[in-house]
């Protein structure tokens, strides 16, 4: 007996419209204008965009100071300079130049005065003014500047010849550069000096303060005062005298020029 076939199941095809769908599609695929103008939108990709500039404003080494270029320097290394204005290393937007600048003196005693100036990327230049010094302190194998502000300072190695008037500080103190000198002591040799050029190195003692030694080998005590030209002046006239009448001295003392004397 033969089996009846069996009937095949009935499927059910629907129909799309094809224009509807692709419509639909681009709607999904394409926001509106609306959507791209919106205030939320708008904000959210600009927050993006700052994000990105910032990370890479930060990671970016070309924008951190790795070089420095120092003008206006004669007796100060470039790289000590450098290194006291503290800018190596520093991010160009976190440079504080009027701050390095003010410092820089007060790290660096042997600059008087700074200025700082940088650009994008990351370029500063430092412009200095650097102290003159009219005096070599000398204690012991100490040796500091002294400019005429009474600011001593490091004494460094030059080529060129300052023709510096040397003191000799028979008790002491070493100066420590970065602090002021005895005020009354730098100006009365700065003093001593303009009346007599051609002597350039004193000693000075609390006894008989500023001393020198004449050709012939004895010492003339000056002593520190707001005097010290007058001081030359009778010195001078005494020296003149002495020689005259041939006299020989052990020492002669201006200390007190409304008498001064000298001993045999």
């Amino acid at each position: 007996m033969k089996s009846r076939p069996q009937a095949r199941p009935y499927r059910r095809y629907r129909r799309y419209d094809t224009a509807t769908f692709a419509g639909t599609i681009e709607t999904i695929a394409r926001p509106s204008f609306e959507a791209l103008t919106n205030p939320r939108f708008i904000a959210a990709v600009l927050l993006i965009i700052v994000i990105g500039v910032a990370a890479w404003l930060s990671l970016d080494d070309r924008f951190y100071v790795t070089k420095i270029s120092v003008t206006g320097n004669i007796s100060t290394p470039s790289l000590d300079i450098a290194k006291a204005s503290g800018l190596g290393g520093t991010h160009i937007f976190w440079v504080k130049k009027g701050e390095a600048a003010v410092q820089l003196p007060h790290t660096l005693p042997s600059v008087k005065s700074a200025s700082v100036s940088c650009q994008l990327p990351a370029v500063c230049s430092i412009a200095v003014e650097e102290r003159v010094p009219v005096i070599a302190w000398r204690y012991g194998n100490a040796v500091t500047w002294i400019d005429a502000d009474s600011v001593a300072f490091a004494a460094r190695e030059t080529k060129k010849d300052l023709n510096l008037i040397t003191i000799e500080a028979m008790q002491g103190p070493a100066l420590v550069p970065g602090r002021l000198a005895d005020r009354q002591i730098v100006q009365a040799a700065l003093s001593v000096a303009r009346s007599m050029p051609e002597i350039r190195h004193y000693r000075y003692s609390g006894a008989h303060g500023l001393e020198f030694d004449d050709e012939r080998g004895f010492p003339v005590y000056l002593g520190v005062g707001q005097d010290m030209s007058d001081r030359v002046m009778i010195w001078k006239a005494l020296h003149d005298d002495l020689l005259k009448r041939n006299v020989q001295p052990k020492f002669v003392d201006i200390r007190y020029p409304l008498a001064p004397y000298y001993g045999e």
